[in-house]
């Protein structure tokens, strides 16, 4: 059973967040009309977005966001639904907020492409986010405030089916040391599918002397804890000096788009951790220039080994609680968590055993929160 959506203007942007939403986080059908008669001769469960309600409907108050096609400041009011301040306040409909302009402004990255001051690595600080100032940034905002559509929708449409999602929790291996750019997943690097923990269980028992110490402690590790892959990072592609250091909106990922690729795993903070997109499903870039989606995937990647490495100040236990949270935030959502860890934080056999002590603890502490 499909949901249909009345808007009076259907632009990219709406429906782009809505598919993003109902499609890919809740796992059900969205359909769309900008035709009242067609809407309300309707049998199908139905909600409307607009600047005012059709009728007596299930009403999304409309911010007119969505309703552009240039990327200047937008003014952005805020408001307290529970116990969050959220953005892109709205008064008359059945939430205080324009969930969906809220969704699409983190979930593009609109902030990025505006007039920032950048770091010293010429990166975007996480603390000018707008998720880090409204005390958001830990939290998978778009993915609780789907669930929060979703749980108005089945009161008044018990009949709407939701798919199912599944719970992931990834690390993922850079096989370049951290030390080679200031960036946790290196752009001169194609972040490929380097083979499955099956896989390597296989060459452990027929070709053990072709993995390194590292994948062996690796695969021990993934084994003893229930994960069920190692994802490997190597090198496919070079390019230039200046984007291999830094995610720049929306330069980086043309490039990618360029040279054919169609997966990134760079959409992450280098020394905070959080949820740069305000997300933990795996999403479509939108390109803001051209007012469309493209075909390269972003996979977000809230924590990182630089993260431990930057901290002057390192409390095992607070980072363990913190991401311990984050973990739980995600698996409550369904969603997917990945965490990078590089080759030098994880050093090979007569090379010290800090790195690989302190991934075999992470991975004991956290296993529990595994599928």
């Amino acid at each position: 059973m499909k949901l249909l959506v009345y808007v009076p203007l259907l632009t990219p942007r709406i429906k782009y967040i809505f598919n993003f939403i109902f499609t890919d986080i809740l796992h059900t059908q969205v359909g769309f009309s900008s035709n009242l008669q067609e809407y309300n001769e309707s049998d199908l469960p139905k909600i409307s977005y607009a600047s005012r309600p059709v009728k007596d409907e299930l009403f999304f108050k409309q911010d007119e966001f969505l309703l552009g096609h240039s990327i200047k400041p937008p003014t952005i009011r805020t408001s307290i639904y529970g116990d969050m301040i959220v953005p892109f306040a709205v008064e008359g409909g059945i939430l205080p907020f324009d969930i969906f302009a809220a969704s699409f402004y983190f979930v593009s990255r609109f902030e990025e492409y505006l007039p920032f001051e950048a770091d010293e690595n010429g990166n975007f600080p996480a603390e000018q986010s707008l998720q880090s100032k409204l005390k958001l940034l830990e939290f998978p905002v778009i993915d609780g405030w789907a669930m929060l559509l979703k749980n108005i929708l089945l009161k008044q449409y018990p009949g709407l089916h939701f798919g199912k999602k599944k719970f992931e929790i990834t690390p993922l291996i850079c096989l370049y040391p951290s030390t080679a750019g200031s960036s946790f997943n290196l752009f001169k690097q194609v972040f490929t599918h380097f083979g499955s923990l099956l896989k390597f269980k296989k060459q452990v028992r027929t070709q053990p002397g072709k993995l390194s110490n590292l994948q062996l402690f690796l695969v021990g590790q993934h084994t003893q804890h229930n994960l069920d892959a190692v994802y490997f990072y190597r090198p496919a592609l070079e390019v230039d000096s200046v984007t291999d250091r830094q995610l720049v909106f929306p330069n980086s990922y043309l490039h990618l788009i360029k040279h054919g690729l169609q997966k990134d795993y760079r959409m992450g903070y280098l020394n905070k951790p959080g949820f740069r997109a305000g997300t933990c499903t795996p999403f479509y870039w939108y390109d803001l220039q051209l007012e469309k989606m493209t075909h390269l995937r972003i996979h977000p990647v809230p924590v990182n080994d630089l993260i431990l490495k930057q901290s002057r100040t390192f409390d095992k236990d607070k980072i363990h609680d913190q991401w311990g949270t984050m973990i739980n935030h995600v698996r409550k959502l369904e969603g997917s968590f990945y965490m990078v860890w590089h080759k030098d934080t994880l050093p090979e056999y007569g090379k010290g055993k800090a790195g690989r002590q302190l991934y075999a603890q992470l991975l004991a502490d956290f296993s529990n929160f595994a599928p």
